[in-house]
């Protein structure tokens, strides 16, 4: 789905996350991974202020992503999405709105 990498953390980080994962729900697992800047989410309305996304909606579509590096690459898949359920043979994916979403705010260099 998305190309990430697993962060290298030292063994007093990865302490600090278990301890964290003892306070939340015993479902709960949380995973480092590396920061990229940012990921834009694609998503669909289903009902007034209810987004989700994308490749939740539309599991029938094969190869559709979510999540984007770039904000060019989501407005690249925004379109070939709405056109694809624009010329969809006998309309078997419901048209919805779609939006692109920053998903993990940019960060600055050095910051938390």
């Amino acid at each position: 789905m998305l190309d990430v990498k697993v962060a290298k953390l030292s063994p007093k980080d990865l302490a600090a996350i278990r301890a964290f994962e003892q306070t939340l729900e015993s479902h709960v697992c949380l995973l480092a991974v590396e920061r990229e800047g940012a990921l834009y989410v694609l998503e669909a309305k289903l009902a007034p202020n209810l987004w989700e996304r994308v490749d939740a909606v539309y599991p029938g579509i094969d190869g559709l992503r979510s999540f984007y590096k770039t904000q060019d690459e989501a407005r690249d898949a925004k379109a070939a999405l709405k056109n694809l359920l624009n010329h969809a043979r006998d309309r078997q994916f419901a048209k919805r709105p779609i939006r692109i979403r920053l998903s993990v705010p940019l960060m600055e260099e050095g910051s938390p």
